[in-house]
């Protein structure tokens, strides 16, 4: 009878730990197959659960659910994301894997890439989107 309890307290142990961190895993393999807005949703839906997660599986939620917003265009979202995977990683050295770190990295360049050429765009387009209305300024004008 103990080994049948001890076996049940097992296996409830066992799927109470691939509950938490089964989702995780799943929006990795998502993101890495290219289905971003599936990882994002996956993970979104369990945003209630991070603060219970360990530290460990918090660094990569957070590094894949800011991935996954990049890749759909949620910069802001992303920025939140990858902000709080570099607390995790602050307050616990060592959290992020090496590859992970690198990601992390190449997630903050692309961003500020992004960024960058965003603001090329708008100083690029303001002065193109006043050319019509000097146009009609000119027209109107009287000639000297």
């Amino acid at each position: 009878m103990r080994r049948l309890g001890a076996l049940l307290g097992s296996s409830l142990f066992l799927l109470f730990s691939a509950g938490c961190g089964g989702y995780i895993g799943s929006a990795q393999r998502a993101y890495q197959d290219g289905r971003y807005l599936e990882a994002a949703e996956k993970l979104g839906d369990h945003e209630d659960e991070v603060a219970e997660l360990s530290p460990r599986k918090q660094v990569s939620y957070g590094l894949y659910l800011g991935l996954s917003l990049i890749m759909l265009g949620d910069h802001d979202g992303a920025e939140r994301w990858l902000d709080f995977t570099e607390q995790v990683e602050a307050q616990r050295p060592g959290t992020l894997r090496p590859e992970e770190k690198q990601k992390l990295q190449d997630a903050r360049g692309r961003l500020a890439g992004i960024e960058e050429k965003a603001k090329e765009q708008s100083v690029s387009e303001e002065p193109a989107q006043d050319a019509p209305l000097l146009r009609t300024v000119r027209q109107i004008e009287p000639a000297p």
